[in-house]
């Protein structure tokens, strides 16, 4: 009994969530490709798809309380070379600061902005935002999600994290 191959290349739109076998990659409102071996930053991929959002992941220290991300084996806080216990990151958090980016490195599509965003655990991330900076406002609430952030030297997708706005 033969069964059709599975695609390597198929369209995904975000509205409408697919069980393909393929990796499939959320990104809201547009279509990107998708394929078996999309990069993924930071490789270890430290974060939990759930229905409606994406999770990170991070450590906090057992002797200090302080909230780390990614994962760290010891704390970058108060130096505890044990008792890192993996918890689960908000999946919204408060822009902090942003800034729309012209001109970028081979691979990285322009405009696009970046930003620091405030998790409620205390943590500060930096990373992609989506959308237009004159969309964007100072203490905005934004979420956690996946998308591709560039492309590498293969024209490949590396999907990351990223934030976007929320009303």
């Amino acid at each position: 009994m033969s069964s059709a191959p599975r695609p390597v290349l198929s369209f995904v739109n975000f509205n409408r969530l697919r069980s393909s076998g393929a990796t499939i990659i959320l990104i809201a409102k547009s279509q990107v490709a998708v394929n078996d071996d999309t990069e993924y930053f930071p490789a270890s991929r430290p974060w939990t798809e759930e229905a409606d959002s994406v999770r990170l992941h991070g450590s906090k220290c057992a002797l200090c309380g302080s909230v780390a991300f990614p994962p760290h084996p010891s704390c970058p806080a108060c130096g505890a070379e044990s008792g890192q216990d993996a918890v689960q990151l908000s999946p919204v958090g408060t822009l902090y600061t942003f800034s729309e980016i012209h001109i970028a490195p081979k691979g990285f599509a322009t405009p696009y902005v970046v930003g620091y965003v405030d998790l409620p655990e205390g943590v500060r991330l930096f990373g992609q935002i989506e959308g237009r900076a004159g969309d964007l406002r100072l203490e905005q609430p934004v979420a956690v999600t996946l998308g591709p952030v560039r492309s590498d030297t293969s024209g490949r997708m590396v999907v990351s994290y990223k934030f976007r706005g929320l009303p």
